[in-house]
C-alpha cells in the first residue's frame, strides 16, 4: 500500500485528509497554502476535543502579544465557548492578570498569565506530538518512526536563554504557512531524519521539539548546517 493511502497516525487507511495544524486556525483562508496529510476520520474526530482547547488556550494566552490571536479569541472561539461552555469557564478559571517587565526590569503593564495542569499540559503535548508526525510526513513523505523519542520543550525566556534557541532559529529551514499565524523551522540529520524543530503560534515561539531514534539519544546527532 502507498504511503499516501495510510494514516499516519494510527496507520490504518486513510479516507480524508487532516490539516496540520487544524484548520480552526485559518479562519477564511483557502487551503492551498495549507497543509495537510492522510488520516482517517476516526483519528480526525479523535483530535478535535483537544484541538479545541489547544486552540484556546494558544490564543488566550498569546492575545496580549498578538493581534491575530485576539481576534481569533474575540471572534471564532468566543462563539464555540457561546456554544460550549464547560470549556470556556475552565479555561477562564485558570487565566489571571500578571505584571509584565522588560529584560532589564521595566514595567510594561499587564499581561494574561495561565495555570497549566497536568491533564492541559497532556492534552496539550498530544496535539503537539500531532502536529509534528504531520510536518514530519510533510517534509520527508514517511511516517515518523513509532519507537522514536518525542521531545517537547515548552519555550519560556528562561528555557530560550538555557536552549539558546534565538541562534539555534538561525539554522533551521523555516517555512511561514501564514504569517500571522503558524510557522516552523526545522534541521536534521542526512538520511535518517532524526530532526529538531522550532514551532511558532501568532509570531512567538512556543514549543522547541527533538525527534531522536532510541540509539541517537545516547549519541551525539549532527545536524546539517545550511
Amino acid at each position: 500500500m502507498k504511503v499516501n493511502n495510510i494514516c499516519i497516525f494510527c496507520k490504518g487507511i486513510a479516507d480524508t485528509r487532516e490539516h496540520i495544524p487544524a484548520k480552526q486556525f485559518f479562519k477564511g483562508v483557502p487551503d492551498k497554502p495549507l497543509i495537510t496529510v492522510p488520516s482517517c476520520k476516526n483519528c480526525n474526530i479523535g483530535f478535535q476535543k483537544d484541538e479545541d482547547f489547544f486552540r484556546q488556550f494558544n490564543a488566550g494566552f498569546l492575545m496580549d502579544r498578538s493581534e491575530r490571536a485576539k481576534e481569533l479569541m474575540e471572534n471564532e472561539i468566543t462563539r464555540s465557548i457561546q456554544r460550549k461552555p464547560a470549556l470556556g469557564h475552565q479555561m477562564f478559571n485558570q487565566m489571571w492578570l500578571v505584571d509584565a517587565y522588560t529584560k532589564s526590569g521595566l514595567y510594561v503593564g499587564k499581561m494574561t498569565g495561565y495555570k497549566v495542569s497536568d491533564l492541559d499540559r497532556k492534552r496539550i503535548d498530544r496535539i503537539v506530538t500531532k502536529i509534528i508526525q504531520g510536518l514530519f510526513y510533510h517534509e520527508f513523505k514517511q511516517h515518523l518512526p513509532k519507537d522514536w523519542k518525542v521531545r517537547i520543550v515548552w519555550i519560556d525566556p528562561k528555557k530560550s536563554k538555557e536552549l539558546s534557541l534565538e541562534e539555534l532559529a538561525k539554522t533551521l529551514k523555516w517555512n511561514i504557512i501564514k504569517d500571522d499565524t503558524f510557522a516552523y523551522g526545522v534541521n536534521y540529520v542526512s538520511e535518517t531524519y532524526q530532526s529538531m524543530w522550532i514551532i511558532d503560534f501568532f509570531k512567538v515561539p512556543c514549543f522547541y521539539i527533538l525527534l531522536m531514534d532510541k540509539e541517537a539519544k545516547h549519541n551525539r546527532v549532527e545536524y546539517n548546517r545550511n
